[in-house]
């Protein structure tokens, strides 16, 4: 969609890598207004909702990113709404907002925000000046690539796998270390309108920093990271769905199952079968502080009574990270359990799998965050006998 507003010389449009809108609207002086981008999903996925959720649970538009160009001979004050509709994740568009200028996105002053109902963004353009904003600070497939690549290149820790290829041909990547005994996953979500990769290249980066810590589990543990596991949505400007409306994230059951499947499903499960990893952790981002942080752990009896005491601790130390915790454990019997990857991670390879939502309000913060989070997870795996074996430091003048 493309709009151009001649009397002011501002044209609005959602047609870039990322951008993510429908219909939009002049609603008065260098004022507009625009929809969420329509996604549908599957009826199989939709039922589900229907009948679990009353038609909630798992909102189905929450991106939303347009460009602003202006070619105006002066500078113009400029109102961009985003509304939030019915089916539109109406709890999750809460500010900050950001607004990209180059060379990076920044936030927005607090904007006008009415809750369950749309979003006012004011900002100054100067002559002949082009910007984005958005409700989040999104990267793209290209950058992502880019960052994992460099990674790999200036770091012999790494190595970049292609697990596979998109419905629109781009390439399903992990960034993995060296083969261990045991293996930790550091996945982002497959929605796309809550964007990890940062916080997953963040551990990634933090592993290079030749930490005892950092050097110790990279001895103990094979990392693998997979920062944009749906690079069709993410360039989409896609919530939950990819290039073709699928829901790669809900479709782990069906895939088991014999049933079709996402591409991205199939990619990165055939990846889980060949890793059989012993912990994998997702972050999903909202870059928000009204709330406290979320984690959706899975409960005890997912997992064979030998490794009960294991997953007690790693429970425990992530509990221990935050005073206070929105959580709720994946408990059998739940609408839509076995849909995704955590219960089928427990089940077929006795994984400790964790949802983590983290809410901070910079990308910095939520990086900081997940390297904490991932830390801690690794420590609390390895156990209180690797801990204890740690070394005192060698010392040396300098």
């Amino acid at each position: 969609m493309i709009l151009h507003d001649p009397e002011s010389g501002i044209t609005l449009d959602a047609d870039f890598v990322c951008g993510s809108a429908g219909e939009i609207r002049k609603t008065g002086p260098c004022a507009y207004e625009a929809d969420p981008l329509p996604e549908t999903v599957p009826d199989w996925f939709l039922e589900a909702l229907q009948r679990h959720f009353a038609g909630a649970g798992v909102p189905r538009e929450y991106a939303c990113a347009v460009r602003v160009t202006s070619s105006a001979l002066e500078r113009r004050r400029v109102t961009v709404r985003f509304i939030f509709t019915k089916t539109n994740g109406r709890g999750y568009m809460r500010p900050p907002y950001w607004i990209y200028r180059e060379p990076r996105w920044r936030p927005l002053p607090t904007p006008a925000f009415v809750k369950d109902s749309h979003v006012d963004l004011t900002f100054d353009l100067a002559p002949g000046e082009s910007v984005k904003v958005a409700n989040k600070p999104y990267v793209t497939p290209d950058q992502v690539a880019e960052e994992m690549e460099d990674l790999a290149a200036v770091s012999d820790l790494f190595s970049v796998r292609e697990l596979g290829r998109t419905a629109q041909g781009r390439p399903l990547l992990a960034l993995e270390t060296a083969q261990r005994e045991e293996t930790i996953v550091v996945g982002a979500t497959m929605q796309p309108a809550e964007p990890a990769a940062r916080p997953v290249l963040a551990v990634a980066h933090w592993l290079t920093g030749r930490s005892d810590i950092a050097l110790r589990l990279l001895d103990r543990f094979r990392f693998c990271f997979l920062p944009m596991p749906n690079p069709d949505g993410a360039a989409g400007g896609r919530s939950v769905t990819n290039a073709l409306g699928e829901v790669p994230m809900f479709s782990f059951g069906r895939l088991i199952a014999g049933e079709p499947a996402p591409l991205e499903t199939k990619a990165v499960w055939d990846y889980m079968t060949a890793l059989q990893p012993d912990a994998y952790v997702e972050f999903h981002t909202h870059y928000q502080a009204h709330t406290f942080h979320k984690l959706n752990p899975l409960a005890l009896d997912w997992f064979p009574l030998a490794l009960h005491d294991r997953v007690k601790r790693v429970d425990a130390a992530l509990t221990a990270l935050n005073a206070e915790w929105r959580m709720t454990p994946i408990e059998r019997g739940m609408p839509l359990e076995d849909t995704g990857k955590f219960t089928n991670l427990a089940v077929h390879f006795q994984a400790l799998a964790y949802c983590y939502q983290i809410y901070t309000i910079t990308e910095e913060a939520t990086c900081a965050h997940a390297v904490e989070a991932v830390s801690t997870l690794a420590q609390a795996l390895a156990g209180p006998a690797w801990a204890a074996a740690r070394k005192p430091p060698n010392i040396i003048k300098g």
